[in-house]
């Protein structure tokens, strides 16, 4: 497999989370990688470091969005929506931890979705 990390789309994360003022979100470090090579029909999906590994290691939460081969088809609002969406895992105590679609992720969802605008990503316009 072949991430490609995604350096631009990070800081525009980061900018954009400040600019909102997204307090749980500026705490947890956040990596944004592309899959080309991924077969699934998703277009991304986020992964938490566990808390033992966190303990363990001495390392802070940890999340890695991974954009799939089916994101780079999308409009860069659809892009923006996709990205949201993953955020919304992420759950206010920024544990490393992954919510699940429930009435929390949802609304931090329709949050995001409100709030982020494709200006606020101007590398999700790029092709990737």
């Amino acid at each position: 497999m072949a991430y490609i990390r995604l350096a631009e789309v990070e800081t525009d994360l980061k900018n954009a989370v400040a600019r909102h003022g997204i307090g749980h979100l500026l705490s947890v470090d956040i990596a944004v990688v592309y899959n080309p090579d991924s077969r699934s029909r998703a277009v991304a999906r986020i992964w938490g470091l566990n808390k033992i590994f966190q303990e363990v290691y001495g390392l802070r939460p940890l999340y890695v969005v991974e954009l799939l081969r089916h994101f780079a088809e999308l409009s860069c609002e659809a892009r923006v929506r996709a990205v949201a969406h993953e955020l919304a895992h992420i759950p206010s105590t920024g544990s490393g931890a992954l919510r699940p679609h429930n009435r929390y992720f949802w609304r931090d969802y329709r949050r995001y979705v409100q709030l982020f605008k494709c200006d606020d990503f101007p590398s999700l316009k790029k092709q990737l």
